[in-house]
């Protein structure tokens, strides 16, 4: 696939299994309504040819604070994702299946590994994955935390329950961006979000609570604690523009990021817009 492709291909990837790590890492019972993915993680089709499809949390202990699971989408694209639950850093892979071995190259690093696994039920009769060698984790042993579509919550316009990008193209190549991804705001202006920013081969991925009084919005970062406040405007256009005056992930310089469709958990199906970069032609998503 164009290098340019998959940009919008894995904004999709990792804005839906952003939302599995509140509660898919800490338990493995199915998770509620209100933390649905907005792609769903297990396609019929491609889970009859690929046993790996889906999310396998390593087990944590209870009221553990920490993540660490490998996201396997079905087209030969995957993620591993470890930290804490308030912040995560990922790497992305490209795998591919054959019989009982999985070959996986990540990505940034060009490492490669070709790994044996089994499937197999547990005590409880969940998909058990267990990895002869693990790439990255410490233990080789994976439970599967999501398998089945979910339904999801009705879109919203304004900044919350949207997703807002700022993509770079490097002289020396490759792609950088920023991104917030926010999910609807209540009726007092309070909602979560994300803050992600990388290569769209790792990065990293910060939870927020966020709160819009009038022409302010005040972000608040669970990892840090860090409290920060500034204006902000969206500036119509196509696409729309949300302004801050202040980012405080830009060293509270004033930051220009683009609306690129829903916030995954907030829409049904896949972003209604992949213009990731105004030089870019709207580029459909293969899922």
């Amino acid at each position: 696939m164009p290098r340019s492709c998959m940009v919008p291909a894995l904004l999709a990837i990792y804005g839906a299994v952003v939302l599995a790590v509140p509660i898919a890492v800490t338990s493995h019972r199915s998770p509620a309504a209100d933390t649905a993915l907005a792609v769903e993680v297990v396609d019929d089709g491609a889970a009859e040819h690929d046993p790996l499809v889906g999310l396998w949390s390593a087990p944590v202990a209870d009221g553990e604070d920490r993540v660490r699971f490998y996201y396997f989408h079905g087209d030969g694209h995957g993620l591993y994702r470890y930290g804490r639950r308030s912040s995560t850093f990922t790497n992305s892979f490209d795998y591919a299946v054959e019989g009982d071995q999985v070959s996986l190259r990540f990505r940034k690093s060009g490492v490669a590994w070709q790994v044996r696994f089994t499937i197999e039920p547990d005590a409880d009769g969940r998909d058990r994955l267990v990895l002869a060698t693990d790439p990255r984790g410490d233990g080789g042993v994976y439970v599967r935390t999501r398998r089945e579509p979910v339904t999801h919550a009705d879109a919203t316009p304004g900044v919350g329950g949207r997703m807002w990008l700022d993509r770079a193209v490097f002289a020396t190549g490759g792609y950088g961006f920023a991104l917030y991804q926010m999910r609807p705001a209540g009726i007092d202006g309070r909602g979560t979000g994300w803050f992600h920013r990388g290569d769209f081969d790792d990065w990293s991925t910060e939870s927020l609570v966020y709160r819009m009084v009038g022409d302010r919005i005040e972000l608040v970062f669970e990892a840090t604690g860090e409290r920060h406040t500034t204006r902000f405007a969206v500036e119509p256009g196509d696409p729309t523009t949300l302004v801050l005056d202040e980012d405080p992930r830009d060293w509270w310089h004033s930051h220009h990021y683009l609306d690129v469709g829903p916030s995954f958990g907030a829409t049904d199906g896949s972003p209604s817009s992949t213009k990731l970069d105004p030089r870019l032609e709207r580029v459909a998503l293969p899922w």
